[in-house]
Order: C-alpha cells, then sequence, then structure tokens
C-alpha cells in the first residue's frame, strides 16, 4: 500500500511541475496495451453444431449461450412471427408442461430465456447437467400451445396501444419503414393487424425450419473444463436433427437523394422527437468499421460534439446522440435528439452542420486521443465476462474476420488518425442525403421544416410508419363555429332531448397502475356539478360547483375557487356546457381540420375567461366530439392534457361517451363508464360547498 501510495504522489508532482507544458501541448498517446484474450477451444459435433468453450475456474458458476446464424426473416404480414416463436419456446416443452419447467429451473437456482434465435442460460457448476438437460429441452421439443400464443398476443397489442403514446417506439417504428420499406426484413413494423396474423402453425412451421444445429453456435463459458462440455454436449445436443435452412438474399435499400421531411403527427406535443437518418453499407468485416465507430463516438457519444452544440452551446435538448451501425445485411446511421417545438429547426439546422464539419475539417489529435481511450476503457471492461472471449470467437466465425481481429483490437484502435477520421466521415456522413424525421406537432413544426423539403410536399406517416394523409387541411366552405356545434347538438340527440335532462348522474371506473379508481360525476343544471373519485373505500378528491361557488378536498384540505376558477370548471366539467358557452364568457375561434386517429375533425379553439386555452375535435362525418386538449402555460413551456371520447352510446335519447382515455406522461389512462342516470331529483344539498 505505501509504495502504491509512492508512486502515485511523484505522478502527482510530475504532473503539476508540467502543467503549463501540458496546456500548450497534448500528452503523446503511450502504445496500445496488449490484449490477452481468454483461451478457448472449440469442437463440432456431428450434426453440425459448434462449440466453443472457455474455462473460468475463479467461481463455481456457467453460463450457456446459443446463437442460431439464419439470414433475417422477411415477415411480412406476420410481424412478431419470431418473437413469439422466442416466447413460446420457454412456456413449456413436450414432457414438461410451464409450470414444471419453472419449477424445476428455479429448483436448482438458475436462470433460462429463450429468444428468436437461441437461449441463455446460466446455474452453478455443479447443476450444469440438469441446466443443459433442460436448455436442450426447449430448444428441441418446445410445445407451443394455442393459450401461450393468445397470451403472447395480448401482451403486443398491449405493448403496441401503449407505443402508440411513446415519440421514441413511434420515431423507430417511421425509421424501419423509411429506410428498409415493408419488402426488407428490418422494415417490417409490428401492428395490431400483424400479431392478429400469426398463427400457431406459423410458430411451428419458424421453429421447424430454423432451429438446426448446423446454423447454430454455442458457448460454454466458466468453471468447466474441455472434456466435461464436450461430453455434456454430446449427450443432450448430439441427437438435435440437422436439416437445410433457407438462405434468403435481399437487395440494398435504394439510396437517397437529397433531404426529405418525415413527420408522425402528435397534434399537442410540446417537443419532437427528431432524427436525421439513413441506409449505409458497412459490414461487420468492412475494415473501416474501427474508425467509423471513433467517428460516430466523436459526433454522438456521451458529451461528444452534438451535446456540446445542442446542450450546451444553445439549450435546444437534454441530450443528442447518434449511432453508426455495422451489419452484414444492412446498416445505417440517425443521429437523434428531443428538442422544443420552438428550435425544432434550428436543432436539425446544427445536426446536419457537424455531421458536414466532420467532413471537411481533420478532428484535432487530443480530441481523438480521447475518445480512443475511452473505447479502449470500454473495450477492456467488456473482457470481464467470461462470456465475452466466447461470443468473440463466434462473431469471428460469422462473420469472416482475421483470427486476430479481436487480439489486435486495440492496436487497430490506437492506430486511426485524424486523417482516417476525415475519410470515413466523407464516406459514411451523408447530410446532404438523409431523412429528416419527427415525432411532434406538425401544426406548429411542419411549417419551419419546409426548407429541408424544397423538391417535394412533407410526408405525413401514422404510428406504425405507414404513409397516410396531412393532418392538417383547410376548412371546407360555409363551416364555422355555429355550424360545428350545431351539428354536435344534433348528432348528440339534439336540443330538445337536451333541454330534458335536468339531473344527470354518470359513474366510471379508471384503471390505473396497481388498481382501479371509481369516479363520480353529478350534475343538476348548467351551475351545479360533484365529481367526486375514490379508490377503494377511500375518496382521493372531490370537486363541487355551486353556482358562483366552489371547492376542491384532497385528503382533508379544502381550497375554495375564485370566481375564474368556478367558471373553468363549469366549462371543463359540466356536460353540455357548449349550449352555455356565450353566458360563460367563451371565446371561439374555428382555423383548421386535424386528423383524430386518421379522421378528419374540426378543431374548435376555446378561450376560457381565465385566459386558458383548450381545443376540442368534433367527427366531420359524425359531427361528435372526439377529443379535447386542455392547455396550460408553465414555468418550463406549455402543459397539455389529452382526452379522448370513444364509444358513443344512447340513454334516454341522447349520446354518452363511454370510453373516455386520459393522456398523461406518455400513458393512457382509459375509463369505462358504468352507468347513466337521467333526471333522478338530485337534491340541492348535495351540491353544498363545504
Amino acid at each position: 500500500m505505501k509504495k502504491y501510495i509512492s508512486i502515485f504522489c511523484l505522478a502527482l508532482s510530475a504532473a503539476v511541475v508540467d502543467v503549463a507544458q501540458a496546456q500548450q501541448k497534448p500528452p503523446v498517446a503511450g502504445p496500445a496495451p496488449t490484449i490477452q484474450l481468454g483461451a478457448y477451444e472449440s469442437f463440432v459435433l456431428s450434426n453440425g453444431l459448434k462449440v466453443y468453450v472457455v474455462e473460468n475456474h475463479q467461481l463455481p458458476k456457467v453460463a450457456m449461450s446459443l446463437v442460431l446464424d439464419r439470414d433475417p426473416l422477411l415477415e411480412g404480414d406476420k410481424v412478431g412471427l419470431t418473437s413469439a416463436a422466442g416466447y413460446l419456446m420457454r412456456s413449456g416443452t413436450v414432457s414438461r408442461p410451464k409450470d414444471k419447467l419453472d419449477e424445476e429451473v428455479d429448483f436448482i437456482g438458475a436462470t433460462l430465456s429463450t429468444n428468436a434465435s437461441g437461449f441463455s442460460a446460466s446455474g452453478l457448476k455443479k447443476h450444469l447437467p440438469k441446466l443443459m438437460e433442460l436448455a436442450a429441452d426447449v430448444t428441441q421439443n418446445p410445445q407451443f400451445k394455442q393459450e401461450e400464443l393468445d397470451k403472447f398476443k395480448k401482451q403486443m397489442l398491449s405493448n403496441l396501444a401503449a407505443g402508440k403514446n411513446d415519440p421514441a417506439t413511434l420515431e423507430q417504428n417511421l425509421q424501419q419503414s423509411l429506410l428498409f420499406g415493408k419488402n426488407h426484413p428490418y422494415g417490417g413494423v409490428m401492428t395490431e393487424k400483424t400479431v392478429e396474423n400469426i398463427t400457431l402453425a406459423d410458430v411451428q412451421k419458424y421453429h421447424a425450419t430454423y432451429f438446426r444445429p448446423n446454423i447454430g453456435y454455442l458457448a460454454i463459458v466458466g468453471d468447466v473444463t474441455v472434456k466435461q462440455a464436450k461430453t455434456l454436449a454430446k449427450q443432450y445436443f448430439g441427437k438435435w436433427q440437422k436439416g437445410t435452412v433457407p438462405a434468403t438474399a435481399y437487395p440494398a435499400p435504394a439510396a437517397l437523394t437529397g433531404t426529405r421531411v418525415a413527420f408522425i403527427d402528435r397534434p399537442n406535443a410540446v417537443q419532437s422527437q427528431i432524427s436525421v437518418t439513413y441506409a449505409v453499407d458497412l459490414k461487420p468485416s468492412n475494415p473501416d468499421v474501427i474508425a467509423a465507430s471513433l467517428l460516430n463516438n466523436i459526433l454522438g457519444g456521451s458529451f461528444a460534439r452534438l451535446d456540446a452544440n445542442l446542450r450546451e452551446k444553445h439549450a435546444y435538448t437534454y441530450g443528442s446522440n447518434s449511432s453508426l451501425s455495422a451489419d452484414k445485411l444492412a446498416g445505417y446511421f440517425t443521429a437523434y435528439a428531443s428538442v422544443r417545438n420552438a428550435v425544432t429547426d434550428s436543432a436539425f439546422t446544427q445536426i446536419l452542420w457537424e455531421m458536414d464539419r466532420l467532413r471537411k475539417e481533420p478532428v484535432s489529435a487530443q480530441e481523438l486521443q480521447k475518445v480512443q481511450s475511452m473505447m479502449t476503457g470500454s473495450f477492456a471492461r467488456s473482457l470481464e465476462n467470461p462470456l465475452t472471449v466466447a461470443m468473440f470467437a463466434i462473431n469471428t466465425a460469422r462473420h469472416g474476420l482475421p483470427n486476430d481481429y479481436y487480439a489486435n483490437y486495440l492496436k487497430n484502435v490506437a492506430s486511426v488518425t485524424p486523417a482516417d477520421i476525415q475519410r470515413v466521415a466523407q464516406k459514411y456522413l451523408q447530410p446532404e442525403n438523409a431523412y429528416l424525421a419527427v415525432v411532434g406537432n406538425a401544426r406548429e413544426v411542419a411549417g419551419s421544416l419546409k426548407r429541408f423539403n424544397t423538391s417535394q410536399p412533407i410526408a405525413y406517416y401514422n404510428a406504425y410508419g405507414e404513409k397516410t394523409e396531412a393532418p392538417i387541411n383547410s376548412l371546407p366552405a360555409g363551416v364555422t363555429v355555429e355550424s360545428v356545434l350545431a351539428s354536435y347538438i344534433n348528432a348528440i340527440g339534439g336540443q330538445a332531448n337536451v333541454a330534458k335532462v335536468k339531473d344527470l348522474t354518470l359513474k366510471r371506473t379508471m384503471k390505473v397502475p396497481g388498481g382501479e379508481l371509481a369516479v363520480i360525476q353529478q350534475q343538476k343544471g348548467f351551475d351545479k356539478m360533484l365529481l367526486t373519485t375514490k379508490y377503494g373505500p377511500d375518496e382521493l378528491n372531490r370537486v363541487t360547483i355551486n353556482g358562483n361557488q366552489g371547492a376542491i378536498s384532497s385528503q382533508g384540505q379544502v381550497k375554495e375557487l375564485s370566481a375564474i376558477e368556478v367558471q373553468d370548471q363549469k366549462l371543463e366539467g359540466i356536460l353540455f356546457s357548449v349550449l352555455n358557452y356565450n353566458n360563460l364568457g367563451v371565446q371561439l375561434a374555428l382555423n383548421t381540420m386535424e386528423k383524430v386517429e386518421g379522421r378528419d375533425a374540426y378543431k374548435l379553439e376555446l378561450i376560457l375567461p381565465s385566459g386558458k386555452k383548450s381545443f376540442h375535435y368534433f367527427d366531420k362525418e359524425t359531427g361528435l366530439k372526439v377529443r379535447e386538449v386542455a392547455t396550460e402555460q408553465t414555468s418550463v413551456g406549455t402543459a397539455n392534457q389529452t382526452t379522448d371520447l370513444k364509444d358513443y352510446r344512447e340513454v334516454n335519447g341522447i349520446k354518452y361517451p363511454h370510453q373516455i382515455d386520459l393522456h398523461i406522461g406518455g400513458q393512457v389512462l382509459s375509463s369505462t363508464v358504468t352507468s347513466i342516470e337521467i333526471n333522478k331529483n338530485l337534491k340541492d344539498d348535495l351540491f353544498k360547498v363545504k
């Protein structure tokens, strides 16, 4: 310990003495460290399964990983098929129902998971034979059941519903569609329809076709000898039948000429999820891969140029990154960020500028050395996992890499020069031929992006990357605020039927994480309302409106509402408040039509007495109100709350929405109306403001 401290102090003293010189001239990088990769041995079973063994006897543990080297599959109208197969493999075998399989895995304290192209497993050395038996069983003898497929479909449909409100998911769907298209295996986007199209026979056929040992690579790593591994591999995987696996060639993605703006509209978004993206021809065996990786880290790594520009200098975003991926079929480049609406076009400008700057200006030796050191550290840390060594060997075989590729990796990283970075930048950075993808508010953002898309109109897409109509259209001749509201009144049952409603009680349940809320809305006339929300027997909050008085109570705390707040609550909470807009001092405007879930809707702007804005959307064909958006200015910008109104049903001659979806922070809280009672002679005392 004393020797260590002494060395540290000497190094610190030297650094202090030479600090002036260091500020003028960067230190010369030392030689790249020699990498001593862990030794591995490999053998091939008679059925063609290639096995790689890495001995590591420090802990009594063993890990296994199977990778099937198949060509990517074009799933077509059944996107999600391979994921379904991977999921179902873990749901039981011919001899082990799922419960028994889970019990046996848990009993030996192991882990076992499956995917579309193999499995991963780990456990204690003493249980390796049992673990290998279980892994072989799920690989070779899965029993696919319809009920498990139904569970998978239900889970995927739930994920798809959530994904429609996640900008990152929408952007990924858009990129896949733009770069590769539906006729390429990387261009398929999972939708409700593709999930429903998957059959049990499809899953069985996929497994029978592609789960073959002759395209398999099995890594066994840990406290095991090669002799033991060979004996167990032969015992449990030796009888696995090899077969002919189809090979498929796909054309390279079409080259893009010019920049094109592609947009998924989120009408009330206050931020834009943006990316500059295009396909690249960069295979893992390409000698440019290491220099391209360094280039990408300089541009869009942690706290790299994009961060320094968009985050530190301009404060457009909390972070901006990039990715330049190598792939044997088709790679891609993307630079991305989430930015405020007002600076969406400016953020694109800066990303494109940074890309072009790397093509025109050599990077400094100091900047390059910093990134080389970062990659050296990352590579060294990866070697702490013994499984890495086996996967290096498998990657070498799969991608046709030189046998010493990983042994010389750090030497090759250190040998990259600023001229190499500029060369690969000129080859792989294409700011003038890229898609500018946006998930955001088209009304606020699209106009400023036209300058990037001068040769054609901006293209719009739905949540699944399918081309759709522009979301904003001009109003048809003769449509006015009055005509839209009159159409709405007629659509719900007519003014005469609405006038018959003296009081009503509407009950609904709302599913929330961890439980269910009960919401009861009671109304008498146009100036009395009681809205209570309960969780089980406990009342969470209560809103009371009675004439010009109002209060909100929550957990024993009561807040009296001002006269303006009472007016707002009447407009926001009371059904049929549309009939009383004039008396409540609402300013109305009608400027555009926009799409709501693919249908044209008139967008009515309301300015409430308090100055708050809200927008009500009325379906062009039915006249029904389908969406409400309340906006409010906060210290960090505009906050929106979106409510979708669905499933209108008639009660006593009037149509009411029976499904109400509230969008909050990327989640959808859906509530279902359970009962509507009309004219039950609610007493005035019910609405007393306490």
